[in-house]
């Protein structure tokens, strides 16, 4: 199937806002060699490996400890992001955290094995970055990624 994008900024229900669209995206490392950039987790696609491999961002060789960070140019009132794990059975992310530039933390459980989202909402943080770091990944995990990575306001 053709993943569909997610045009951004998107009001969502409730009156939040995505806000990925302005940000930027860097990570510990990724992989230029086939495109799967940090970048590509913010690009609104939400697909990878095997169906479309340049739609995500992936850290080859990569398990405990690689991050992805969004930056902004100004402050945004942050209280939600929903993060999606790459679409294939054998990487699977099973516990993180995210590092908000305020210096506070929240712990994320374990991501949906088939790209599905997950929401995780916390109490409003006025930040210029976040940062989602993989502290546990699954036994067959080889190259530790996401499909997508979206920060939210109000």
């Amino acid at each position: 199937p053709t993943p569909t994008p997610t045009p951004t900024p998107t009001p969502t229900p409730g009156g939040a806002t995505d806000v990925t669209g302005s940000a930027t995206a860097t990570a510990a490392w990724d992989d230029t060699s086939t495109g799967q950039t940090a970048a590509k987790a913010i690009d609104g696609v939400v697909s990878g490996y095997p169906d479309n491999t340049t739609a995500e961002w992936v850290a080859p060789w990569g398990t405990t400890g690689v991050w992805l960070q969004l930056d902004w140019a100004s402050s945004k009132a942050l209280n939600r992001v929903v993060l999606y794990d790459r679409p294939n059975g054998d990487d699977q992310v099973t516990s993180g955290t995210l590092t908000f530039s305020d210096g506070s933390q929240v712990a994320v459980g374990t991501l949906p094995n088939d790209a599905s989202p997950l929401t995780v909402d916390f109490s409003t943080r006025n930040v210029t970055w976040v940062r989602f770091t993989v502290t546990g990944v699954s036994a067959s995990t080889r190259n530790v990624g996401l499909a997508e990575f979206r920060a939210f306001t109000g």
